[in-house]
């Protein structure tokens, strides 16, 4: 009962989730978390991750939880940070390179990126359930955008961009701060020119 009280207590704080690797890191015998299931405690959300039956469905947190290097990016990031109220079935979702996967990705579009561009523009945002996510600024996904325009959608494009003027949090110090680093700032310069004109 002691590592079960512990599971408890471990899912009060996480927000009715745990994973094996939780356990092993909170000195839990795994084995509890079948027993749980078994007793009907607990369900088993995926391989490795459990859920309490009173635990919002929060695909985001729940992804996220799961692959923590994953950071929101493109489309997904402008839905969770309200400025786009279409989702795409496919989450975006964007890690350093080299990074592998331990299963396969369903539904899910993968973005890898270069380790020395994978930090810039995280910010911290809720989802619809209340749970804080990583996602990339819009200033970054503005550059993602402009560095891999030959892959995205024109419609998507030119409204995310066009969006950007109407964006009440928009810093163009950061903008240019994070395109200088990407090595596209005299792009992004003309674009806005173009945009603010």
């Amino acid at each position: 009962m002691f590592y079960e009280q512990k599971i408890q207590d471990y899912l009060k704080k996480s927000g009715g989730i745990i994973t094996n690797s939780d356990c092993i890191n909170e000195n839990i015998p795994t084995v509890y978390l079948s027993r749980m299931t078994k007793k009907g405690l607990l369900f088993r959300y995926c391989c490795g991750v459990y859920i309490t039956d009173d635990c919002d469905y929060d695909e985001f947190y729940f992804y996220q939880y799961r692959f923590k290097k994953a950071i929101y990016s493109y489309e997904t990031a402008l839905y969770l940070l309200g400025e786009s109220d279409a989702l795409d079935p496919r989450i975006e979702v964007s890690v350093n390179e080299g990074y592998k996967f331990n299963n396969n990705q369903k539904n899910i579009i993968v973005h890898y990126v270069k380790n020395e561009w994978y930090n810039l523009g995280i910010v911290e945002t809720k989802t619809m359930y209340g749970n804080i996510v990583k996602v990339y600024c819009y200033e970054r996904v503005i550059c993602d955008f402009i560095k891999n325009r030959k892959n995205i959608d024109s419609e998507t494009y030119v409204k995310a961009i066009c969006s950007y003027k109407k964006y009440n949090k928009r810093d163009l110090d950061a903008l240019y701060e994070i395109a200088e680093k990407m090595k596209i700032l005299n792009k992004v310069i003309e674009l806005m020119e173009l945009v603010y004109e």
